[in-house]
């Protein structure tokens, strides 16, 4: 049994060594100073969801200041939501207000029907989806959260593929914790979807896992919701790059130091050893 577990921790150490050179590297690239030369924006538009708040909101600031024609998608913009109202305040041509609920076929319908009347002449573009660092890496109590973002991730993975040949660009956003950029998670938010959780769970499970187990989980959510970095100038900056560079990446991961290490080494080196530096109670 020895023997034949030989060859077998030869490659597992072959390709630590191996993950671990190819991660040096990249991370001497990312110290060394890249210049960001930039298309020119004018006469450019771009249509963006999620701009009540958070990434979207700021983004479609961004965009416009830079002189694309924004078209910033609202779910709240029908009951005059702040961020709608704010972007509506702006009174500029470049900067039209949409309603859009993306879970509502109808309204993304309409949406993107009023972008097509607008843009006369449609050019070849790009498309930027924002995911997660953990829609290419799992974290404990994260399940729900890792699945729509491997999901979105996968889904964009696939469609960078099939988009080659129209010559249409998919890139990939991949952010660390900028909860306490965004204000995303609220201790109100947790405590309600915590409390619809408990009591839709069976007898069973609550008995498997246990009140007290359950409710150590929440306060530790609830512990992240100032969590993060609380500026989203590393997210703004690579979406920017990622619609006007030449040549974008197709994956950007605007994160921390740590967290940029801990996801190549979770992506990159046999599970066993990842799960063993950074998830507790994992063992070699």
């Amino acid at each position: 049994m020895r023997g034949s577990a030989l060859p077998l921790l030869a490659l597992s150490a072959a390709l630590v060594l191996a993950g671990g050179g190819w991660c040096l590297g990249r991370l001497l690239l990312l110290l060394l100073p890249r210049p960001r030369r930039a298309l020119p924006a004018k006469g450019k538009a771009v249509l963006i969801t999620g701009c009540d708040k958070g990434f979207g909101h700021a983004l479609a600031k961004r965009l416009h200041a830079k002189g694309f024609t924004v078209f910033a998608g609202c779910l709240l913009m029908d009951e005059n939501g702040d961020g709608a109202r704010e972007l509506k305040n702006m009174k500029s041509d470049r900067m039209q207000v949409l309603q859009m609920d993306v879970c509502s076929d109808q309204e993304v319908a309409r949406a993107v029907d009023f972008v097509k009347r607008m843009l006369k002449e449609p050019e070849e573009g790009r498309v930027v989806n924002i995911t997660s660092m953990l829609g290419r890496m799992a974290s404990p109590s994260r399940s729900c959260y890792c699945v729509s973002k491997f999901g979105v991730a996968a889904f964009s993975d696939c469609l960078r593929q099939e988009m080659y040949r129209w010559g249409v660009r998919v890139i990939l956003i991949e952010p660390s914790n900028f909860v306490a950029a965004t204000g995303i998670l609220t201790a109100d938010g947790v405590d309600r979807q915590a409390e619809a959780l408990w009591s839709g769970a069976s007898h069973t499970v609550q008995e498997d896992y246990g009140r007290e187990y359950f409710t150590r989980h929440v306060a530790l959510m609830k512990s992240f919701v100032n969590s993060g970095l609380k500026d989203m100038s590393l997210v703004l900056d690579d979406i920017t790059e990622a619609l006007t560079s030449p040549c974008p990446s197709n994956r950007y991961n605007p994160m921390e130091m740590y967290w940029w290490v801990r996801l190549q080494v979770m992506t990159h080196l046999p599970t066993a050893i990842a799960d063993w530096l950074y998830i507790p109670g994992a063992s070699l």
